[in-house]
């Protein structure tokens, strides 16, 4: 039973892709945007078919981080400070 998909929350995983956040949470996309200078590219065109585990891995991004923030998006929380 998985609690998260009970409350209403969304619910974002290392075995999703790209194209399954961005589908679901289309606010997320603005998230992905902020790591292409970091990965060196276009997450969303070079990876969108790859789960979020192996983004990380291929990119050396902190993959508990990046899940924090695509939910933190994807509830409509701002991830920064103004």
């Amino acid at each position: 039973m998985n609690q998260n998909q009970c409350d209403g929350s969304p619910v974002i995983d290392a075995g999703m892709t790209i194209l399954d956040v961005v589908s679901r949470y289309r606010q997320t996309e603005a998230v992905f945007k902020q790591y292409d200078e970091t990965a060196g590219e276009c997450l969303c065109c070079r990876a969108l078919f790859d789960p979020l585990n192996d983004v990380a891995d291929k990119y050396g991004l902190d993959l508990n981080r990046l899940i924090a923030e695509l939910t933190a998006a994807a509830s409509g929380e701002s991830s920064e400070e103004s």
